[in-house]
């Protein structure tokens, strides 16, 4: 399953935490040992009593060899890597070798020392969470009391949304690691009355049971909790109760994956509170996007999305919307309106969320399908000439276009461009 593992390592004993555990992750082919050096200090030798200290390099090479030779003789393949820096981008010395070697899991100590210290509460763990989209193990010591190594997959913590990618997190779960214990819980953030938090509390426990049932076929010890409040409160008391050995958690949740959210909100709090091991899970989505036409039912959808662009409206009589859905949201639209001596497309406009994905080209092409056998008049702005003129819009003389589609910036006194105007048509091509 982890054919390569990157682990970035200083030394320190969150990080030697990491190789305690490191072989009960499945399927790891090779295994590959990182430090980062600040290039400027990496030869420096210092001197303490009279005594010339070794280099931040020699001491760094001798660990990584002596953490190689203790891995290997556990049977496992490794190499080392030295990656030198010159102004301290320690997450994005790592996320550019986790490319490298393309890591399907990266591991950190929780906390650290020197270079890349504070993982979890500092920078560097959150700069590589919201960098790579790659699984990443954030590991905390799980020696017991006895000084006996806890096992990491023994009592595993899996809070659910019901969105995607805690179904993705069920199905890893399912195939690719083996929990003794697993506890699925969920989190209700609010409601708004007594009648309703019990119909979400009954709801949620419902799936619960049955997503126990698709996940016990082997007969593990599966427990269901449903709980109210903050999530990242109630994620890191219930596994402090529960004295769980891991916290698996999708590196975004409902609320964030369908805006192509690097790093969900909850899943960041749960890293940076919790004492526990933290297992962030990558799933690989392809999200349903979907262009077509609104109904008037609909058109109430679109005019939310203009809150955010000149708050315009919508008109049954004259309008014709088309819009672009990511998943069930309404991510953008176009219009197409009919004025009595013409038609006249505007309100183009991606929530800025969802921009840089060609959701506006997506509008743009359902709406030209379905009107664009008619000629097209528009206002665009400048910046978005040459936009418009890949759907063969041409740029015109404001006198050219029809009246009541002209009145429109009649304020303008025919000074256009003054007003980051161009008016555009497009006719139809022949046949």
């Amino acid at each position: 399953m982890f054919a390569t593992v990157l682990i970035p390592t200083d030394f320190s004993d969150y990080s030697r935490a990491i190789f305690d555990t490191i072989d009960q992750i499945p399927g790891i082919d090779e295994i590959v040992l990182l430090h980062v050096l600040d290039a400027p200090r990496a030869a420096t030798q210092y001197w303490i009593s009279g005594r010339i200290l070794e280099s931040p390099l020699e001491s760094a090479r001798k660990g990584l060899e002596a953490l190689r030779e203790s891995l290997e003789a556990r049977g496992m393949k490794v190499r080392t890597r030295l990656e030198f820096i010159e102004h301290g981008d320690v997450p994005q010395a790592i996320s550019a070798v986790a490319d490298e070697v393309d890591a399907s899991l990266v591991v950190m100590g929780a906390r650290g020392r020197g270079i890349i210290s504070g993982l979890i509460l500092g920078s560097v763990s959150s700069g590589v969470l919201r960098r790579i989209r790659r699984n990443v193990l954030i590991m905390h010591p799980l020696r017991g009391g006895n000084g006996t190594i806890r096992p990491l997959f023994s009592r595993v913590l899996a809070p659910v949304d019901f969105s995607r990618p805690s179904e993705e997190m069920m199905v890893f779960l399912r195939h690719n690691v083996d929990p003794r214990e697993l506890i699925l819980l969920h989190v209700i953030r609010s409601a708004e009355s007594k009648n309703e938090l019990a119909f979400f509390e009954t709801t949620a426990q419902r799936r619960l049971e049955r997503m126990a049932v698709d996940a016990g076929e082997d007969g593990k010890q599966i427990t269901t909790l449903v709980c109210t409040g903050n999530p990242v409160d109630r994620i890191c008391e219930v596994a402090d109760a529960q004295d769980v050995s891991l916290i698996i958690v999708p590196r975004c949740g409902k609320a964030d994956y369908v805006r192509n959210v690097q790093l969900g909100s909850t899943t960041a709090g749960v890293v940076k509170r919790t004492r526990h091991p933290v297992f962030v899970l990558s799933p690989d989505i392809v999200l349903e996007v979907r262009a077509r036409e609104l109904g008037p039912d609909e058109f109430h959808l679109a005019e939310e999305v203009w809150l955010h662009y000149r708050q315009q409206t919508a008109d049954p009589e004259t309008d014709r919307i088309f819009g672009v859905f990511v998943e069930s949201i309404l991510a953008g639209v176009a219009r197409c309106k009919q004025h009595a001596d013409g038609l006249e497309v505007d309100g183009v406009f991606v929530l800025p969320e969802f921009r840089n994905r060609g959701y506006a080209r997506e509008a743009m092409q359902a709406l030209l399908d379905a009107c664009g056998h008619e000629t097209l008049y528009m206002h665009s702005t400048l910046e978005l000439i040459s936009f418009y003129e890949t759907f063969g819009f041409v740029p015109i003389l404001e006198a050219e276009l029809p009246p009541n589609i002209r009145k429109r910036f009649r304020f303008a006194l025919g000074e256009m461009e003054g007003m980051n105007v161009q008016p555009m048509r497009r006719v139809p091509e022949p046949g």
